[in-house]
């Protein structure tokens, strides 16, 4: 599919394409009709480069009135994120055609699970998610702390690379925007790149992380260590998330930042850090 072609909808009234360069004013009121904070105007034209997964626009009367993000990592998943729509043109069918114009473009690239997160309060998105065969398998929250003097962790070495993939394999590895399964490579090039972590005694790691300085941004508000991924026994976690504060001291940032599942929350709090949202984020997952 060309970035020029428009797909018609069963709906009357608006029409779904892929964005272009020119959408951007109409994107960025359309964002800030919905939060004035909205990180999508910052990187439109990131993804209007996007030549796989693409940024779609709903188009009524040549206005924007809808638009949604998807990525397509790898070969095998998909992550459907941004979705935005006028609140003037809601109920109108535009947040469900953005849908399963992505599932489709998906399904034809290959991907065989599609995931996205939402609000915990998001109830008409929880709504559309059930009735488009998804179901909820993570809820996160957003936590952070500041640097402590604390002796920041020791870097995992590459021969432990078994060991800590057996700790964390089968977890989500959140990126910017997006999260997927954890793969054994994703362990290999953090270790690389020295942004794997652990506590424990050498070639036995107890507990590993994956965490990498960001500066800062401006939605994003202060610099931080992104703390991707956090795995392990519960005790040897907390030790970590409490070194990995040490490190955000070594790294010059201002915070340490995770968003952790529902069962390590507690955890995530016994080592300092607060929430930075009260809300908590849901992730859907579907096989497509």
């Amino acid at each position: 599919m060309t970035g020029r072609r428009t797909v018609p909808l069963v709906a009357e009234g608006f029409s779904i394409r892929a964005a272009r360069p020119r959408d951007r004013r109409g994107v960025k009121a359309l964002c800030a009709r919905i939060w004035p904070d909205d990180y999508v105007p910052e990187v439109f034209d990131d993804w209007v480069r996007d030549r796989r997964g693409r940024l779609w626009v709903a188009v009524a009367a040549e206005c924007v009135i809808g638009v949604a993000k998807l990525t397509v990592m790898g070969e095998r998943e998909a992550w459907l994120h941004a979705l935005r729509v006028d609140p003037d043109h809601r109920k109108r069918g535009v947040a469900t055609a953005l849908l399963a114009h992505r599932l489709a473009r998906a399904r034809r690239l290959g991907a065989r699970v599609a995931r996205l997160d939402t609000a915990e309060d998001n109830v008409a998105i929880h709504r559309l998610m059930r009735r488009n065969g998804f179901r909820r398998v993570e809820r996160i929250k957003y936590y952070h702390a500041r640097p402590t003097s604390d002796d920041p962790p020791r870097l995992v070495r590459a021969r432990e690379l078994a060991e800590a993939w057996r700790l964390s394999r089968g977890r989500l590895f959140h990126e910017d925007y997006v999260a997927r399964a954890l793969a054994r490579s994703d362990i290999a090039r953090a270790i690389r790149r020295r942004e794997c972590f652990a506590v424990g005694p050498p070639g036995r790691p107890s507990a590993v992380a994956i965490a990498a300085a960001q500066r800062r941004r401006r939605w994003m508000g202060r610099s931080r260590l992104r703390i991707r991924l956090v795995a392990g026994a519960r005790s040897d976690v907390r030790e970590l998330l409490v070194a990995l504060r040490g490190q955000a001291r070594v790294a010059r940032v201002d915070r340490a930042g995770i968003a952790p599942p529902s069962e390590l929350w507690s955890v995530v709090s016994a080592a300092g850090y607060r929430r930075r949202w009260h809300e908590a984020m849901d992730v859907f997952e579907r096989r497509l």
